[in-house]
């Protein structure tokens, strides 16, 4: 099969007249995929009144895929721990409604599957065979304190109410570590009975942890030989700035769902050379040519795109959690990554 290259879209700036000039830019590097996010459906109840940000969000699906890509739509996760603007903190906020029922129980899941499986219908003709089924459901910011049965169980009646509306569709989740953590939530998920089609993992070799972008092969050797189903590569990238450290703070300093990197707006991982443009494009062409020979991979999702205005996890304006995983500036000046990618789509991927 022809391997997936892809890229996540983000950060847009909502409304920005220029992104056709930006989708055109990015099939030009050699990008054909795209993973693009649906919120949950309905505002008020089960197959009630679709939202306005469901609808927003569906059409800029369909513009996208009108411009010529393959969508991998990720779902509705349980919440995440973001910065609230208004009260200038970071706060876990809930992303699905009440209205399903009380976590964990036959309603709850009931109901999601259902939601599910009417998205994987409505995006008929939009949305592409591969679905990501919440977000890092192994990483505390985005699973909080509940428990590993409710968060796995969470992602398996996802992909079975997808799979009901799309047989064709292959889900996946994408754990953000290979680890302890991630293979306990990983065996839940994966265990007998379950709805998915392939296994994907983020990595950010030598930003959010220790190796280099070579790490990767083991994983996706070790993923393999565990759970015998193609890996993906949903998240990927390398850091283009941020200074490193060596010093770490008091963990009871940090406040649950914060990185530590926020606080002390550091890196405490880099590669040799360092948080540099010219040492992220050294990477992201190693990495698509690893993806390329791997034959139990089935493609990779650059993340991502554009440079973040502010972090996500703590708001700050130049904080190397989240401010330099583009490809482009926030200006949309390109970085030697662009032509590092579009290099490695040519050499390593036969048209």
């Amino acid at each position: 099969m022809e391997k997936i290259k892809g890229i996540v879209f983000a950060y847009q700036v909502r409304g920005d007249s220029s992104v056709p000039e930006q989708l055109e830019f990015l099939k030009d590097l050699g990008f054909r995929w795209m993973r693009m996010h649906i919120p949950f459906p309905w505002e008020d109840k089960m197959f009630g009144t679709l939202s306005a940000q469901y609808l927003r969000s569906k059409e800029e699906l369909r513009k996208a895929h009108a411009a010529g890509f393959e969508l991998m739509v990720t779902t509705p996760g349980l919440g995440g721990y973001r910065f609230d603007e208004a009260l200038q903190k970071t706060r876990w906020m809930e992303t699905l409604p009440a209205f399903l029922g009380e976590k964990g129980s036959d309603a709850y899941y009931k109901n999601l599957a259902d939601a599910c499986e009417f998205v994987a219908r409505d995006l008929s003709g939009i949305a592409g065979e591969y679905w990501q089924c919440m977000n890092e459901i192994d990483n505390p910011i985005f699973a909080s304190h509940y428990s590993d049965e409710i968060v796995a169980g969470t992602a398996r009646a996802q992909a079975e109410g997808i799979v009901r509306g799309d047989p064709k569709a292959k889900c996946g989740i994408n754990l953000s570590k290979y680890d302890e953590q991630a293979l306990r939530i990983a065996d839940l998920v994966y265990a007998p009975g379950h709805s998915f089609g392939y296994l994907g993992d983020d990595q950010y070799f030598g930003s959010w942890q220790p190796g280099t972008v070579e790490s990767w092969t083991a994983v996706i050797d070790a993923l393999w030989e565990r759970y015998h189903l193609p890996v993906l590569a949903n998240e990927w990238g390398y850091s283009s700035g941020g200074e490193y450290s060596t010093e770490h703070v008091d963990p009871k300093i940090v406040p649950f769902g914060l990185p530590e990197e926020c606080l002390v707006q550091k890196w405490f991982y880099e590669v040799p050379g360092g948080h540099t443009e010219e040492v992220q494009a050294e990477y992201l062409y190693k990495g698509l040519q690893i993806f390329a020979e791997h034959p139990h991979c089935i493609g990779s999702f650059l993340f991502c795109f554009r440079d973040a205005y502010k972090c996500y996890h703590c708001g700050g304006e130049s904080c190397p959690s989240e401010d330099f995983w583009g490809i482009v500036r926030k200006d949309l000046t390109k970085k030697p990554a662009c032509e590092a990618v579009k290099k490695a789509f040519r050499e390593f991927y036969p048209a």
